[in-house]
């Protein structure tokens, strides 16, 4: 039986949880080792995650573009927010909590403070895959009517949601970060 999957989720997949296990190796070289520790459990829960979708992907029932938005959104949810708890470890967020927020990180002010914040924001782009998703395993047969209905909504909340995290930037003292 040949089983069908999302070929570039499972390779993040699999160079996430070799990041991820790598992240804890370089504890004594960095400025928070406990962001190198979130980084560790972020790369093997996400992966996870990444596996799961692409078995799922193949038999979810939406449009090209719909489709094409949650693969997006994943990818850009999921490595931003690798990429910045490994920021988080190297800069010092905090030291002993998982905190970024313009200039709170001693030593480190402006441009890596908002470069943190930002792409630790851009993860909630994932949340937006997860709901296309369950969008496409909720939705019986697609019609042209109804493709062009999900793509709506896919483009709306991506656009929203970029909305938000652009607000969180800017504000960072709005974020839950």
């Amino acid at each position: 039986m040949k089983l069908d999957f999302n070929k570039s989720f499972v390779a993040s997949g699999l160079v996430m949880i070799f990041i991820g296990l790598l992240a804890p190796m370089a504890h004594k070289h960095v400025a928070a080792p406990f962001g190198l520790l979130q980084a560790h459990l972020i790369g093997e829960v996400q992966a996870l995650l990444f596996f799961t979708l692409a078995v799922l992907w193949p038999i979810l029932n939406l449009p090209k573009l719909s489709l094409w938005i949650a693969d997006f959104s994943l990818q850009l949810g999921l490595w931003t927010n690798m990429i910045g708890t490994l920021f988080i470890g190297v800069l010092g967020a905090g030291k002993e909590q998982y905190i970024v927020n313009q200039d709170k990180i001693p030593g480190y002010h402006g441009f890596w403070n908002g470069f943190t914040n930002l792409l630790i924001n851009l993860s909630a782009f994932a949340a937006l895959t997860i709901v296309i998703a369950l969008i496409g395993i909720l939705r019986n047969k697609g019609t042209v009517a109804s493709d062009k209905a999900v793509n709506i909504l896919s483009i709306s909340l991506f656009v929203l949601l970029g909305i938000f995290v652009i607000f969180q930037v800017a504000f960072p003292e709005y974020s839950n970060l």
